[in-house]
């Protein structure tokens, strides 16, 4: 029994190592697909459009990354207009560190509500006003309800927002105090 055991776990480890070894330079290089044609990264991307050209072609900035877009890009809106504030999931190949956009798909329009967590970095006076949650800017009025049970909303303390994009700004609905400055 413990020979038939050996040979087992022996057949089991050469077989682990073929297919290993077989699977070991098959089109991945660390963590991203590599095209042996064009001997480029290809890449995909998701996140909110932070900012495009007029008439979509030129370069974009997805999440603080440059994508650039050209004719030849496929721009798919079924689910909501490519615009500032829509999130989208983008595929290309990487050129240093800009990602040339063979396509661009909207998942999600940018006037849905969305929610933003993060740290208070930065506050108005008086608390209407622009604040600053984790990079993005906030816009904070007196129609924005702030629920503070787990610590005061204050430069620190990690918080939940809930509202919408409009434009470059997003605009808080509801501002929770998730825990206290730390």
């Amino acid at each position: 029994m413990k020979n038939f055991i050996t040979i087992v776990a022996l057949g089991l480890f050469v077989a682990l190592a073929a297919g290993a070894a077989f699977a070991g330079d098959h089109g991945r290089q660390g963590g991203k697909e590599y095209d042996e044609r064009g001997g480029q990264y290809e890449s995909t991307i998701y996140g909110t459009v932070r900012s495009l050209p007029g008439g979509m072609i030129g370069v974009w900035n997805v999440n603080g990354r440059e994508v650039n877009v050209t004719k030849a890009t496929l721009i798919k809106e079924k689910h909501g207009k490519a615009a500032v504030g829509a999130y989208v999931e983008v595929e290309g190949t990487l050129n240093g560190k800009i990602l040339n956009a063979h396509k661009v798909e909207v998942k999600r329009d940018g006037r849905e509500e969305r929610k933003i967590l993060g740290t208070i970095e930065t506050l108005a006076a008086g608390k209407d006003g622009k604040w600053i949650v984790n990079g993005e800017e906030i816009l904070v009025s007196r129609d924005t309800v702030i629920r503070e049970k787990h610590g005061k909303a204050e430069v620190g303390a990690y918080v939940e927002v809930e509202g919408r994009r409009v434009g470059t700004t997003f605009s808080a609905r509801t501002i929770e105090v998730k825990r206290g400055k730390r």
